[in-house]
């Protein structure tokens, strides 16, 4: 009986160090989609944010180009896309409107 016990106890064990593990990297990477949305103020050269965008760890950026210039939506599959940085910027490629979503 108390053989049977452990095992549930160690298999409780691992399912709460992965669980948790998993809030702390869903934390990490919204932290970072927050921080980073937080540089594209009004001007900036999509190559600086382009660069910044890179040096997300756990992060990706999708970028698509419109009439009107381009949309850059970042976001983290970790956070399932809920949390995102939407940037939109004009035809020569600056900043209009960076928003945390």
């Amino acid at each position: 009986m108390k053989s049977k016990n452990k095992k549930i106890l160690i298999s409780l064990l691992v399912v709460l160090v992965f669980i948790i593990t998993g809030a702390i990297f869903w934390k990490i990477a919204k932290d970072e989609i927050f921080y980073l949305c937080g540089n594209f103020s009004v001007g900036v050269k999509k190559s600086s944010v382009i660069r910044q965008l890179e040096t997300a760890n756990l992060s990706s950026y999708k970028n698509t180009i419109n009439e009107n210039g381009a949309i850059i939506a970042f976001s983290s599959k970790l956070n399932f896309v809920t949390n995102q940085c939407v940037i939109e910027l004009d035809k020569s490629e600056k900043v209009v409107l960076a928003v945390y979503k």
